[in-house]
């Protein structure tokens, strides 16, 4: 199939042009209803953009240990919306603070307020697309409100198969419009994130008996098991495999126990704010501190210096840990996108930041091509937005390159990237060392 490349927001040139502006301050943390941050400028045509204002809603969980993922995440998105003027397709694009959602309860992701907020974006009738979630469990409470509405849902993060693929069940999570995709991803899924993990801790780090502990989650679980089967798969022996939930206020008993069956790596399936650091620190109380910690995306979520990250909490303990990312880590660009978001932002991007901007960008090229079709109204426009972004006969360019979505939502960047902790790697914050280092990646699609 002839595919169309979309490359309307010209990245590359306006990365370099904000790398060439002074350094704005940061975001402001935001509130539990609120994202905050810096505001979007005013577009500089402002003649041009004569259909009205229309609004992107972020929805990601901002409390706690999950502040450390999702606030690169808004920053990424708010960088590409200025990057492009503010204004498309005629229309005055806007993130302002009252539609950015926080779906933390407690300091970690509830899917039962991300289905509340999801149920708020989708009523607002000025709303066009929404950005997030960050955790799988959310979005499996949120796909069912936006596939409903016509919504058009981009994730900067979500890995779990059973959003999208019909063969894990996804066609009960958009029961309302099966046919009618309305959520996209721009990473790839767990059954590659779980098995990449799996090689590199058999083959890499030379692991054959393992312990795998889990969160019981709907991402966390999922992960595990996948990289379970992988791990058989390549000769390893699981010498336990335990599930405990986030409310989980004593790892102790656990490690314990697991030390007895002498592993020489541990995997985590979870997320820093799901038992992540905690867990680390447990196992090393245990004897376990000089195996190998392998752990998904949920815990490369930023460096020593980011406050609540894996890295801030474990610390020292920290020394023998390794984490995956379900995108590409090296990408095309990564310099000029790293130099732009520290002149905008003043720290360093996080790991999904570039994701994040990659979701506008599929948002706002959506919106140029569905306002060529002039829409009657903003009803029309969203089901537009919804239609041009799910194209699969449209190639998008992004910062991480380019990438497609099939006719599930899936993109075409099937990669895993894989990374150590390195106790001496710059944080971007002074003289603060301490961050995850990029080892390599493995391309899926080849």
């Amino acid at each position: 199939m002839d595919r169309r490349k979309v490359g309307a927001l010209a990245f590359t040139a306006m990365l370099a042009a904000a790398a060439c502006q002074p350094a704005g301050a940061p975001s402001a943390a935001p509130s539990a209803s609120a994202g905050g941050g810096t505001e979007t400028t005013a577009p500089s045509e402002a003649a041009t953009c004569d259909k009205g204002t229309v609004k992107v809603a972020v929805e990601l969980p901002f409390q706690g240990s999950e502040f450390a993922a999702s606030d690169p995440i808004l920053k990424g998105v708010r960088l590409a919306l200025k990057d492009s003027g503010g204004c498309v397709g005629g229309y005055t694009v806007e993130v302002p603070d009252a539609v950015v959602y926080d779906d933390s309860v407690n300091g970690a992701h509830d899917a039962q307020t991300g289905a509340r907020n999801m149920q708020a974006i989708a009523a607002d009738p000025e709303i066009i697309a929404a950005i997030g979630p960050l955790n799988s469990s959310v979005a499996l409470a949120q796909i069912p409100i936006s596939n409903e509405a016509g919504l058009l849902q981009c994730s900067p993060a979500n890995t779990a198969e059973g959003l999208t693929k019909p063969d894990f069940g996804a066609l009960d999570v958009r029961k309302a419009n099966p046919d009618k995709i309305n959520y996209v991803r721009v990473v790839t899924t767990d059954d590659k994130q779980g098995p990449a993990a799996a090689v590199y801790t058999v083959n890499t780090l030379g692991a054959k008996n393992i312990y795998i502990i889990d969160d019981t989650e709907t991402f966390g679980a999922g992960i595990a098991k996948n990289y379970e089967a992988e791990a058989i798969k390549l000769g390893a022996t699981i010498v336990g495999h335990d599930s405990a939930p986030k409310t989980t206020t004593d790892y102790g008993p656990l490690m314990t126990a697991a030390a007895a069956k002498k592993p020489d790596a541990i995997y985590f399936g979870g997320v820093t704010s799901t038992g992540g650091a905690r867990i680390l620190k447990a196992a090393v109380q245990a004897g376990l501190g000089d195996i190998p910690y392998v752990g998904s995306d949920g815990i490369n979520d930023g460096s020593v210096a980011s406050v609540d990250s894996f890295l801030n909490l474990a610390k020292d303990d920290a020394k023998n840990s390794y984490s995956t990312l379900a995108a590409i880590g090296d990408f095309p660009g990564k310099a000029e996108f790293d130099a732009a978001y520290r002149a905008e932002y003043d720290v360093d991007p996080g790991s999904y930041s570039g994701t994040g901007y990659s979701c506008m960008i599929v948002v706002l090229d959506a919106l140029k091509r569905a306002a060529e079709g002039s829409p009657a109204d903003m009803a029309a426009l969203r089901e537009a937005v919804r239609a041009a972004a799910v194209d699969p006969s449209i190639t998008y360019t992004a910062p991480i390159g380019e990438f497609s979505f099939d006719e599930n939502g899936d993109t075409s960047q099937l990669i895993i990237s894989l990374y150590a902790y390195d106790p001496a790697a710059p944080t971007g914050q002074g003289a603060v060392t301490g961050n995850w280092v990029f080892k390599e990646q493995v391309d899926y699609a080849q």
